[in-house]
């Protein structure tokens, strides 16, 4: 399982999940004794952020290698319901027909409806299909002669879904 990039959510607040990872090597009372490393997953309120716990740990390969494995075997079992891949919400389609717009005049109606923007979020972050590079480029002109003052951030209108 590839682990960049991913973000948990959990059932839970502040919800703790503990992986065991390599063993390491540690002393007591002068002895070397062998003992598996306890690798904390720590949900700040109900989102985890792998890549935030792998550096803020400091994680080795082999520690990334236990915890992707991990998650893999607890995601895939059907009756671990504690915590899921939090998947980001989806932009709506700007307008009903949006779909069956020719891709050449999507631009130009979006511009007269006033819609360039969430035009440009669905198509940039919602379209099954991903984004079409010759729609992005007419609808980031237009949006750039629509308002050029005030920058429009498509990723904030994405973030407020």
């Amino acid at each position: 399982m590839d682990i960049d990039g991913l973000i948990l959510e959990a059932r839970w607040p502040e919800y703790q999940f503990l992986v065991k990872g390599p063993l390491q090597k540690v002393w007591r009372d002068g002895f070397p004794v062998d003992e598996q490393k306890i690798i904390p997953l720590q949900f700040d309120r109900f989102i985890c952020f792998i890549d935030d716990m792998a550096r803020e740990q400091e994680w080795s390969d082999g520690d990334r290698d236990h915890v992707a494995r991990a998650l893999e075997v607890s995601l895939n079992d059907p009756k671990f319901r504690e915590m899921w891949v939090h998947e980001a919400p989806k932009p709506p389609l700007p307008w009903p027909a949006y779909d069956e717009t020719h891709h050449k005049q999507i631009h130009v109606v979006a511009k007269s409806v006033g819609l360039v923007g969430e035009a440009l979020a669905y198509e940039q972050h919602g379209r099954p299909e991903g984004p079409r590079p010759e729609v992005v480029k007419n609808l980031q002109a237009a949006l750039a002669d629509a308002q050029p003052a005030a920058e429009i951030d498509v990723d904030e209108l994405v973030a407020e879904l």
